[in-house]
């Protein structure tokens, strides 16, 4: 039964792993890249990769999997958190709750 990993950096790594998912932890696109080739080298069947992290290895991941058929790479957007300040934040809550937008000073 072919195997899955998935490789990405420490924050996603956890909703991956309470999915019950194998995941390789990756903090540079070198790191990445050495992790793909060690799931090549086990036949692993397919191999999801967080986006940021392929950025630059064209070249080398292409000689990695020179030849080979699996993994199957599945790059995947890195997921962004949009920090809304505090202002935004009640003013929000004010114009969901009343239907106006209220300006703060």
């Amino acid at each position: 039964m072919p195997r899955l990993a998935v490789v990405t950096d420490a924050e996603t790594a956890t909703g991956f792993r309470l999915a019950g998912v194998e995941v390789r932890e990756a903090a540079t696109p070198a790191e990445a890249l050495e992790h793909l080739r060690q799931l090549i080298s086990a036949d692993y069947g397919l191999a999801a990769v967080n986006e940021a992290l392929l950025e630059g290895l064209d070249e080398e991941l292409a000689r990695a999997m020179r030849g080979r058929e699996t993994p199957i790479l599945v790059p995947f957007p890195a997921p962004t958190a949009e920090i809304e300040s505090g202002e935004d934040y009640i003013a929000r809550l004010v114009k969901e709750h009343i239907g106006f937008y209220v300006k703060l000073r």
